[in-house]
C-alpha cells in the first residue's frame, strides 16, 4: 500500500513561508506534518502531490516520489498535508475500504483508492487543488465520511495556538523517555516531563518549568547557565540556547538554531539565529533567518483587538489577540528592528527600523530610515544564501539555487507592486555628497 501526502489549497494562506516548502513540511509539536503521518502510517517512503515546482525539487534534492501519479504501483491511501495525524486517524485509514474518502466539511482529509482509482485521480492532487477540483474525485467515491473531530490546519495562527497542546500530545504518546538530568538543574514539577538527548551540555542554574507541559531537548543541544526554559517546549537538535534565555510555553525551535532573549509561543523551522536580546512572540519563522540584537517583534495591539492579516490579498480578521509575525526563508533583520503584529516578511528580504507593513520577498527595506526600498538581485539573494549556509558546512545546493530562481520570478508581480528600486544598493548612495 502507498502513502501519498498531497496539499490542497490551504497551503496558499502560508505564504511566504510555502513558497519554499510544502505545506507538509511545517512544523507542529515535535513532527513535521509529513513525518507524523510517515510515524503513525509506519512506512519508510512517502509520495507527495504538491505543486510541480516543489515537487521538481523534491525529486532532485531529497530523493523521494513527487508528483508521480505513474509510479503508483497499489492501493493508496491520500493523506492531506495539513492534517495533524494521530493514531485514531490512522486506524480510519487502514479500516476505511477503497474508494472511500473521509472529509472535514468540503476539504478531503483521507481518500483510500484502488490501484487503477488512484492512478486515474492522482492528477487532480496535485498543485493544491481547490475545493471545487476535487469534486470530480468525490464523483468517484463508493462512500463518504465526515470526520468533523479531525484537526485539520487552515492558517498559520491555527499552527500556533495548536502547538503548546500538540508538543504535550507527542510527548505522552512517545515510548516513555528516559535521560539523565545534571544535578545543578532545576526542574519545576516532575522530572519525567523532561526529556534531555544525547550528548547535550545542560550548563548550571538552568532552570526547567515542566509543570504546565514537558520540556523534550534533542541531542547535541547547548543550553548556556541561568536560562529558564517553560513547558510545552521543543528544542530541535544541535541547537544552542545562550545563557539567560527565557524561552516561554509554546516554543518549538527547530534544529541547529541560535537562541538568545525571549522567545514565546514561536515556531522555528530550523537553521536560524536570534541570538541576541529582544523578543519573538507567537510567531513563524523559516529557515536561515538571522534577527539581529535587539530585534523584537509585537504580538499583541495596544487596544487589545484581535489581530488582522493579509491573506491572499485579503485582510483576514485572525480572531487572535495575540499574534506575531511570519518570517520566511533567508530573512535578515538589522539590529534594532522592530516588527508591528500580524506582519510578513517574504523569501531573502533583509529589513530594518520599524516594519509597519508587510514586505515582499527579495527587497532590502528600512523605510523608516528614509531609505528607498531596493530589489535585491537573485544572484544578490544567492551570493549571501550561499555564504550563510556555508557558516553551517551546509551546501548551497544547484537546487536550492533553481527554487530561489523560481520563487525570485513568482514574487515578481508583488514586488513591482511597490516599485522598488534596482541595480546595485550601496549605503554610500544614499549619503550626503
Amino acid at each position: 500500500m502507498k502513502v501519498i501526502v498531497f496539499e490542497d489549497d490551504a497551503t496558499y494562506n502560508f505564504e511566504p513561508l510555502t513558497l519554499t516548502r510544502g505545506s507538509f513540511d511545517l512544523r507542529i509539536g515535535l513532527f513535521s506534518f509529513a513525518d507524523r503521518v510517515k510515524h503513525y502510517m509506519q512506512v519508510e517512503q512517502l509520495d507527495f502531490m504538491t505543486r510541480d515546482y516543489i515537487a521538481e525539487y523534491m525529486r532532485r534534492k531529497k530523493r523521494v516520489r513527487a508528483n508521480e501519479p505513474d509510479a503508483i504501483d497499489d492501493e493508496a491511501i491520500f493523506v492531506n498535508g495539513l492534517l495533524v495525524f494521530d493514531r485514531n486517524l490512522q486506524k480510519i485509514a487502514r479500516k476505511i475500504k477503497p474508494e472511500t474518502i473521509v472529509l472535514k466539511g468540503d476539504r478531503i482529509l483521507i481518500a483510500r483508492f484502488s490501484e487503477t482509482t488512484a492512478r486515474e485521480l492522482a492528477h487532480l492532487f496535485t498543485n493544491a487543488p481547490s475545493p471545487e477540483i476535487l469534486k470530480a474525485m468525490k464523483s468517484k467515491a463508493l462512500e463518504k465520511i465526515q470526520c468533523e473531530e479531525a484537526l485539520l490546519i487552515t492558517h498559520f495562527w491555527d499552527l500556533i495556538e495548536r502547538n503548546s497542546l500538540q508538543i504535550s500530545d507527542d510527548y505522552e504518546t512517545m515510548p516513555r523517555l528516559k535521560s539523565r538530568i545534571p544535578d545543578e538543574v532545576s526542574v519545576i514539577g516532575r522530572r519525567k516531563n523532561l526529556y534531555i538527548g544525547r550528548e547535550s551540555d545542560i550548563s548550571p542554574y538552568v532552570v526547567f518549568n515542566v509543570k504546565e507541559g514537558p520540556v523534550y531537548v534533542g541531542e547535541g543541544c547547548e543550553i548556556g547557565a541561568w536560562s529558564f526554559i517553560e513547558g510545552p517546549a521543543y528544542i530541535g537538535p544541535e541547537t544552542v540556547i545562550h545563557p539567560l534565555s527565557v524561552i516561554r510555553r509554546g516554543s518549538n525551535i527547530g534544529a541547529a538554531c541560535r537562541i538568545g532573549g525571549e522567545v514565546e509561543e514561536t515556531i522555528i523551522q530550523g537553521y536560524s539565529n536570534k541570538q541576541h536580546s529582544g523578543f519573538l512572540g507567537h510567531s513563524y519563522v523559516g529557515e536561515w533567518v538571522n534577527l539581529g540584537a535587539l530585534f523584537t517583534n509585537s504580538d499583541l495591539k495596544n487596544t487589545y483587538g484581535s489581530v488582522r492579516i493579509m491573506v491572499r490579498g485579503k485582510r483576514v480578521d485572525s480572531g487572535r489577540v495575540k499574534l506575531g509575525s511570519i518570517i520566511a526563508d533567508h530573512v535578515k533583520a538589522s539590529i534594532g528592528t522592530l516588527i508591528y503584529t500580524g506582519r510578513k516578511i517574504g523569501v531573502s528580504s533583509i529589513v530594518g527600523g520599524t516594519i509597519v507593513e508587510d514586505v515582499p520577498s527579495f527587497v532590502f527595506y528600512e523605510k523608516t530610515h528614509e531609505i528607498p526600498v531596493w530589489e535585491i538581485d537573485i544572484e544578490e539573494a544567492i551570493k549571501i544564501a550561499r555564504r550563510i549556509m556555508s557558516r553551517r558546512k551546509v551546501e548551497l545546493t544547484i537546487e536550492d539555487e533553481q527554487l530561489l530562481r523560481k520563487v525570485f520570478e513568482i514574487t515578481r508581480e508583488e514586488r513591482e507592486a511597490i516599485k522598488p528600486r534596482k541595480g546595485v544598493f550601496k549605503y554610500t548612495d544614499l549619503l550626503p555628497s
